[in-house]
C-alpha cells in the first residue's frame, strides 16, 4: 500500500524547534512543494532496525534507542507519525540540529517510515528519578490541569500513560529525558505565535505555566511508569 503524507495535522504538539518556520512553509509552499510530504509503502520495521545500525542512532539515543543522557531524547516507543515528521523536518532543515540534519539528509522517504516503524516496536525507557513532592505536583497538572489559571490537563492529548496519539501525530512523552523535556517545553512556551492553529497548541497551553509548574511536569513525565 502506498502512503502519502501531505498534510500538516501531525504538527499538533510536535515541533519543539522550528515550528514557526514550518508554519510559514505551510502557507507559502506551492502545490506539491510541501518539504515535509512523504511517500512510502508499508513501513518495514526490520529494515528500520538495519538503518538505525547503519546510521549509529544508538551512539546518541542509546542501545535499544533508550538514552542514558538526560539531555537527549529516547526514540523507543515513539509514535511513528511524530517521528516521521521530525525526521522530515530535519531533512528539510526546518528543525535545527547539525547532526540530525546530516543523518536525515541521507534518508529517503521509505527509510524515514521504516525507522519510525522500528522505533515504535521498542518499549519506552525506564523512569528517571524525580523528587516525590515535585512529581506529585506535576501529576496533578498533567492529569487535571488548573482551571483557575486556564491550564489544560496534558492527559487530554497525551493520554493517561503519556503515550500520545499516532493518528494525530501527538508525541509519546512517557519517561522523557528530563533535561530534554525542560528544554522542549521552554521552546514551546517562549516561541512566537504560529500562523496555523495546530502547532500553536503547545504555546497556548504553556503560556500560563510558571517555571515551578514546568519543573513539576518534567518531574512527572520523566518518571512515568512504562
Amino acid at each position: 500500500m502506498l502512503h502519502r503524507t501531505r498534510r500538516f495535522l501531525p504538527v499538533l504538539l510536535a515541533l519543539p524547534v522550528g515550528a514557526g518556520l514550518i508554519g510559514a512553509v505551510a502557507q507559502t509552499a506551492p502545490p506539491g512543494g510541501n518539504p515535509l510530504a512523504l511517500t512510502y509503502t508499508t513501513p518495514d520495521a526490520t529494515h528500520g532496525q538495519v538503518l538505525a545500525g547503519q546510521h549509529e542512532c544508538a551512539s546518541c539515543h542509546g542501545g535499544g534507542l533508550v538514552t542514558s543522557y538526560p539531555g537527549l531524547p529516547s526514540l523507543a516507543g515513539q509514535q511513528p507519525s511524530y517521528l516521521r515528521l521530525q525526521l522530515a523536518a530535519f531533512r528539510a532543515k526546518l528543525r535545527p540540529n547539525d547532526t540530525m540534519q546530516k543523518v536525515a539528509a541521507e534518508l529517503k522517504d521509505q527509510d524515514i517510515a521504516d525507522l519510525a516503524a522500528y522505533a515504535a516496536t521498542l518499549s519506552p525507557g525506564p523512569a528517571w528519578k524525580a523528587d516525590d513532592a515535585l512529581r506529585a505536583k506535576g501529576a496533578a497538572l498533567f492529569n487535571a490541569g488548573d482551571g483557575k489559571r486556564n491550564i489544560i490537563a496534558c492527559v487530554v492529548c497525551h493520554g493517561a500513560n503519556g503515550r500520545g496519539d499516532d493518528r494525530l501525530g501527538v508525541a509519546s512523552i512517557t519517561n522523557l529525558a528530563p533535561e530534554y523535556a525542560n528544554r522542549v517545553l521552554h521552546e514551546f512556551k517562549d516561541s512566537p505565535g504560529f500562523p496555523i492553529p495546530y502547532p500553536d497548541a503547545m504555546r497556548v497551553i504553556l503560556k500560563d505555566y510558571t517555571q515551578a509548574d514546568l519543573d513539576a511536569v518534567v518531574a512527572y513525565i520523566s518518571s512515568m511508569a512504562p
